[in-house]
């Protein structure tokens, strides 16, 4: 049986920086080419939440415990309308003693140094933009803008919803992404106390005119929060004449506190607004010695807080089929590793997409049933259709990766 030596990683977000944390953990040569230049552009982005089967898939590589540590341990996931009234309150105390791991609050820089240091800062290559790649039987080897190149065993695509990679599988012809109707403004703000936001809940709330607002505490000093815009409601939002916080303020001025006081004391900056996008179901992720990975695979938008959690997961189980890979065979791996991730990440995909089109609603009548039927059935069946979905024995319960000799760099 001929073992994997050499993995190619492109791509230093969640899910590339993952699967090489646990091709390293099993002792397989591996590095991560990152087209931006600079390490501060990694680091950056708001906070998210991880749930508890992507915690679950990164104890499998011995890390859920220094993410945990730098995160806020959630307790209640609690969803309201934009008039105060609650819809739904989720209890999580129960599923985390359950399920023996926590969701988690946190922000996206401490994840990505957490996979950072599992790596090493010496295997990420920055600046490296892959242009594509070529395959021969002694293995595949990327191509980068400046000429350079890098071979190895195989190659794993993790650059994210506009992927090179997949460009190059499918040889130069994609469909673009299918974009969701709305926008997230996303920012993480300073503001302590505990009377204006407590600490362990998700708020998720559900508004009239295309509107929604979460938010949730990060640290004792932070909140960060999504302000998500349907078109029709970004239209009337002045960012010309405004600062983003002042349209946003004006915008959300007759939701309750503590919205309008969170969003006026975020600095205009920190405010990112993200256009929303996926891609319908479908196949195709690895062709010969090449297999993807996170958002080039299967981006989804963020209404189940799912996309890191199943680049996580992804990455994880890839490493560990890969760990055990014979060289000679490998594209049937990859194959069997796509059929054993797709009908999951693909229900994880459409979930999500229906679950958005509730927020397009701007008829006050509509937005009214929605919220009747949230409090009908979002404590009951909505709750356990979603742990449903989100848990997998197969994959978020799998053996600890084994730990073997660190390859040289």
């Amino acid at each position: 049986m001929a073992t994997l030596r050499k993995a190619l990683v492109i791509g230093a977000g969640i899910g590339g920086l993952t699967a090489a944390a646990g091709l390293l953990r099993q002792g397989i040569d591996t590095e991560v080419y990152e087209a931006r230049p600079n390490p501060d552009r990694l680091l950056s982005g708001g906070g998210f939440m991880l749930w508890h089967n992507a915690v679950l898939a990164l104890r499998r590589i011995g890390l859920d415990e220094a993410v945990a540590a730098g995160s806020v341990h959630m307790r209640y996931h609690e969803f309201r309308s934009d008039t105060g009234r609650r819809l739904a309150r989720w209890h999580l105390d129960g599923p985390t003693e359950r399920i023996g791991a926590p969701a988690c609050a946190l922000r996206r820089s401490h994840l990505h140094r957490v996979l950072t240091d599992a790596v090493g800062a010496d295997r990420v290559r920055l600046g490296a933009r892959c242009t594509g790649y070529t395959e021969d039987a002694d293995g595949v080897t990327a191509h980068f803008a400046d000429g350079s190149t890098a071979h190895g065993d195989v190659l794993i695509g993790a650059d994210g919803l506009r992927s090179v990679v997949r460009g190059t599988l499918r040889h130069g012809f994609e469909t673009p992404p299918r974009y969701a109707g709305y926008t997230a403004w996303q920012a993480i703000t300073r503001l302590p106390g505990e009377d204006v936001v407590p600490t362990g809940t998700f708020f998720n709330l559900w508004g009239r005119g295309g509107l929604r607002f979460l938010y949730c505490r990060l640290n004792a000093e932070e909140v960060y929060w999504d302000a998500i815009t349907s078109d029709r409601a970004a239209a009337a939002i002045d960012t010309v004449n405004r600062d983003r916080t002042a349209a946003l303020a004006e915008a959300y001025r007759d939701w309750p506190e503590p919205v309008g006081q969170i969003i006026r004391s975020t600095e205009e900056a920190a405010v990112l607004p993200v256009n929303i996008f996926d891609r319908p179901p479908a196949g195709g992720w690895s062709r010969g010695r090449m297999v993807l990975i996170g958002d080039a695979a299967h981006p989804m938008t963020l209404n189940l807080s799912q996309g890191a959690g199943q680049a996580i997961e992804s990455a994880v189980a890839l490493a560990a089929v890969l760990g055990r890979a014979d060289t000679d065979d490998l594209p049937r791996t990859l194959r069997a590793f796509e059929e054993s991730r797709r009908a999951r990440t693909a229900d994880m995909v459409t979930t999500s997409w229906r679950i958005g089109t509730l927020g397009l609603a701007h008829n006050r009548v509509l937005c009214r049933l929605r919220d009747l039927f949230m409090v009908a059935f979002f404590d009951s069946v909505a709750r356990s259709q979603s742990y449903a979905l989100m848990m997998d024995d197969r994959l978020e319960r799998g053996p600890v990766l084994p730990v073997a000799a660190r390859p040289p760099t």
